[in-house]
């Protein structure tokens, strides 16, 4: 098991490398999403901008977590990381909820086939967060992170 310190820097570090990757997929599928009329590719973007949001969950579950003992926890911080989890599990619930409702939205009222530029996009982005998906979670495994892991 790594040091607390050393924890904490390499789980900070995915989670950073994983806020950029979904801050740039994000915008990226907005784009692509906008310019090709492709509402799956716009509500993935907003899924990705979403992952951003629990990502800076998780950095904060882990800073607090690492934080030592004083006067008015006694125990340590050490239940930050699975609360910071829990918060994001919540998040994806209530996105995943507002996706599937704009979802039904959407199927119901007709609209123009996407761009088949938005294809190639989609294919792009699923082998990005595979790999990405794959790299947090095999940290988080490392690092013995509940709350990485469900980041990833």
């Amino acid at each position: 098991m790594p040091t607390p310190g050393a924890r904490l820097a390499r789980g900070v570090a995915v989670i950073r490398a994983a806020m950029l990757v979904n801050a740039c997929l994000g915008l990226v599928k907005l784009t692509a999403g906008i310019l090709g009329s492709s509402y799956a590719l716009i509500a993935d973007a907003i899924e990705s901008l979403a992952d951003v949001f629990t990502s800076l969950v998780v950095w904060g579950g882990l800073r607090l977590a690492s934080r030592d003992a004083d006067e008015e926890y006694h125990f340590g911080y050490g239940r930050a990381e699975p609360l910071a989890a829990a918060i994001v599990g919540l998040m994806m619930t209530a996105a995943a909820v507002g996706i599937g409702i704009q979802a039904v939205r959407e199927i119901i009222t007709p609209h123009h086939a996407p761009a088949p530029f938005t294809l190639l996009v989609l294919v792009l982005v699923v082998v990005i967060k595979e790999a990405l998906f794959r790299t947090v979670l095999r940290t988080g495994d490392a690092i013995d992170s509940g709350a990485v892991k469900a980041d990833a």
